[in-house]
């Protein structure tokens, strides 16, 4: 009888050590339960080879990695509800995530969320990478990303057109905000540099900052009432841009977010100037 006591003991701890050597291997395959409420986030723990732990989204990280992630919602409307529902480790995004208070939110419902970059106009986006790569405990890569990255967006010059960057035809980007980091990186001048912020301009404004090109939001197309239309109007027409057909639609997340893809952008708009 104590013989198989003693075997049955054994047995019992061999199954214990195993049970948890398989736990351990389980914990280690599925690290994070991720949640990340920004696009420009969300690229990033793509490039660093995590999108597998990603379980939530916000609706415009549209990559084919995150697929099997859920949608959360828009990132400029978020609501607490399905981010907590997903169950997550960790929650991560930038400032573009709204409203400012789902940061606290999260928090007091006990989730570890993590807002990452403090410049609105994403000039610290090679911090934000670094960040990201401390948090999910991947230094090396994250630390080679950002090198990358901050290379491709150093300034070599060109020539220095007078851009002006708007987001439907009124409102225009001054210094502060992506669009000014972008135009600097591709060695030009910000039309609207003296503004902080984006800014409405009347007509007679919008002339008076005479830009060589202008680039629009092609999403407001329903706004400023397509490209045409938008050449054709007095104030665009008046502008160097204007007489010379040197406007352009974009997309939004091209230039008015920092983010993997800036380099591209700031190619292209060197190659537009």
């Amino acid at each position: 009888m104590w013989k198989g006591s003693m075997f049955t003991k054994k047995a019992l701890t061999s199954v214990t050590f195993a049970a948890a050597s398989v736990l351990v291997s389980i914990g280690a395959v599925a690290g994070e339960r991720i949640v990340v409420l920004t696009a420009d986030v969300a690229e990033i723990v793509v490039a660093l080879g995590r999108a597998p732990e990603v379980v939530g989204r916000d609706r415009v990280a549209t990559q084919a990695e995150l697929a099997h992630a859920k949608e959360v919602g828009s990132s400029r409307s978020l609501n607490p509800e399905p981010i907590v529902r997903l169950q997550p480790s960790l929650v991560i995004g930038s400032q573009l995530a709204m409203p400012e208070g789902i940061w606290e939110q999260l928090r007091s419902m006990g989730l570890k969320a993590v807002k990452l970059g403090a410049r609105p106009d994403g000039s610290d986006y090679a911090d934000t990478i670094r960040r990201v790569g401390a948090l999910l405990r991947d230094d090396s890569r994250a630390e080679r990303l950002a090198s990358d990255w901050q290379v491709a967006m150093r300034s070599t010059g060109g020539p220095a057109r007078r851009i002006l960057i708007t987001y439907e035809g009124k409102t225009v980007a001054g210094r502060a905000t992506p669009a000014d980091v972008l135009i600097r990186a591709a060695g030009g001048i910000n039309a609207a540099a003296d503004l902080d912020g984006y800014k409405p301009l009347d007509a007679e404004a919008m002339a008076r900052l005479a830009p060589d090109l202008i680039l629009v939001a092609e999403h407001n197309r329903a706004v400023y009432g397509g490209l045409a239309a938008l050449k054709q109007r007095a104030d665009i027409a008046a502008t160097p841009a204007g007489k010379t057909g040197r406007v352009y639609e974009v997309a939004v997340h091209e230039f008015f977010t920092i983010n993997l893809a800036s380099p591209a952008a700031v190619r292209k708009l060197k190659a537009m100037s």
